[in-house]
């Protein structure tokens, strides 16, 4: 079954998208970055003016490297607990890979939480190589 996602960059976005038929939101900032992680506050805010299911992009800096993952894992955990409950991702080495231990540190953080890896597969060095890696995080059950 096809879902219809829409990008929401605040509460009134979030709205819209539901009043026009989306099936889930993407919820981002900074749409000159191509998507950044919204603040805490702009997920609770979301949160409570939706129905819908609202997917939230874990990246603090344009492009597709993890950057400090201290700070990203601080972010998604603060995400996490203004009410976060899904969540878009996706961060690949230098020379393309996958960033696995990147990945994996954020699945931790979000504790079983649906996640997307997002279109840094678009940008992956090895895509066929992709199903394989991702049997590799660990997802807590």
């Amino acid at each position: 079954m096809a879902l219809l996602e829409v990008i929401a960059l605040n509460a009134r976005d979030g709205i819209a998208a539901q009043e026009g038929g989306a099936d889930r939101v993407e919820l981002v900032a900074d749409m000159a970055a191509d998507g950044l992680s919204p603040s805490p506050a702009t997920v609770a805010e979301v949160r409570a003016a939706v129905d819908i299911p609202v997917r939230v992009m874990i990246r603090l800096a344009d492009g597709f490297a993890p950057g400090n993952l201290d700070a990203l894992v601080r972010r998604t955990v603060e995400l996490r607990s203004a009410g976060a409950e899904e969540f878009v991702l996706g961060f690949l080495t230098a020379d393309g890979a996958v960033d696995l231990p990147a990945v994996t540190r954020i699945v931790e953080a979000i504790d079983g939480a649906p996640w997307t890896f997002h279109r840094a597969i678009d940008h992956c060095a090895d895509r066929a190589a992709l199903t394989s890696i991702f049997h590799e995080v660990a997802v807590p059950s």
